[in-house]
């Protein structure tokens, strides 16, 4: 009870003793007042206990924030409804968003990742790059796995048939592929550079995982058709190779036919693809 509801009990009993010395009508106030005080303290344990009762909700369970009502009816609404939570914080936390298109359609994909699906709509960040290169026959550079595999590679074509392999291009940088592209696009027109040269950001070279192959001084068009080019494509699964763009299937691909261009994906992917009969474009997307 506040001061000021107190002051009055203790004015009433002054008025009480001065009644006995001459007068009963002031010492009637002291009941009135007494009453009015209890009735004000009636009166306030009963707005205590309606502001409690508002605090607590109809289940027992203690009312949040605006926010945080808004998140557990949605929450609880789902969940009769059978199906998972639908509240903007609980999908951030849980679960990871599904890639989406970039402003020109294009989805990105994992840095560093030897199964990740590169073509027209897949890409890589410009800044991606492996941290395992390693030079290869030719000069070029892979990554570590990718390289041991071709040196094997190359040392069987050499035992086999007397081949001398080595390679035209390995890795290369978003940067090197923007020239690349860019010097197709000049000298060749774009719907040419388009068909035989992938984009920045959309080339395997990116990955460093991709090898062209050459021979004899016979590189890119010229390694089509020759007994090397047959050796590749019939053996190069059997060391995790892939020939990316076989020839036939621009229509899937997106690309002419290129014979010399191999990616590695691991031996036992490699075989998989060769039984599936996909090319690896149709194989890592399915």
């Amino acid at each position: 009870m506040s001061d000021t509801r107190s002051r009055p009990v203790r004015r009433a009993g002054g008025k009480a003793k001065r009644q006995t010395v001459g007068g009963s009508e002031r010492g009637s106030t002291f009941p009135v007042v007494f009453i009015g005080a209890l009735i004000a303290v009636v009166l306030a344990v009963v707005l205590l206990l309606t502001v409690a009762a508002d605090s607590i909700s109809g289940d027992g369970k203690p009312v949040g924030p605006a926010g945080d009502a808004t998140s557990t009816a949605t929450a609880e609404a789902t969940a009769t409804a059978g199906g998972p939570t639908s509240t903007v914080g609980a999908q951030t936390s849980t679960k990871t968003p599904e890639p989406t298109p970039g402003a020109d359609g294009s989805i990105l994909v994992a840095c560093g990742d030897i199964l990740a699906p590169l073509d027209k709509q897949h890409r890589l960040a410009s800044d991606c790059a492996p941290n395992d290169l390693r030079q290869v026959a030719g000069g070029a550079y892979l990554r570590a796995e990718a390289a041991v595999a071709l040196g094997e590679m190359f040392a069987a074509g050499k035992q086999e048939k007397g081949f001398d392999f080595y390679v035209n291009s390995g890795y290369r940088s978003y940067q090197e592929q923007v020239n690349t592209y860019n010097y197709w696009v000049q000298t060749s027109g774009q719907a040419y550079a388009d068909r035989t040269s992938a984009r920045p950001g959309h080339s395997e070279h990116q990955l460093g995982t991709t090898a062209d192959v050459a021979a004899r001084g016979l590189e890119l068009e010229a390694f089509g058709g020759t007994a090397e080019a047959a050796w590749v494509a019939a053996n190069s699964y059997k060391f995790g190779f892939v020939v990316s763009y076989p020839d036939g299937k621009e229509a899937i691909t997106g690309y002419a036919s290129e014979p010399w261009h191999i990616r590695y994906v691991g031996k036992g992917v490699a075989q998989q693809v060769k039984d599936s009969g996909l090319t690896l474009h149709e194989f890592l997307l399915k």
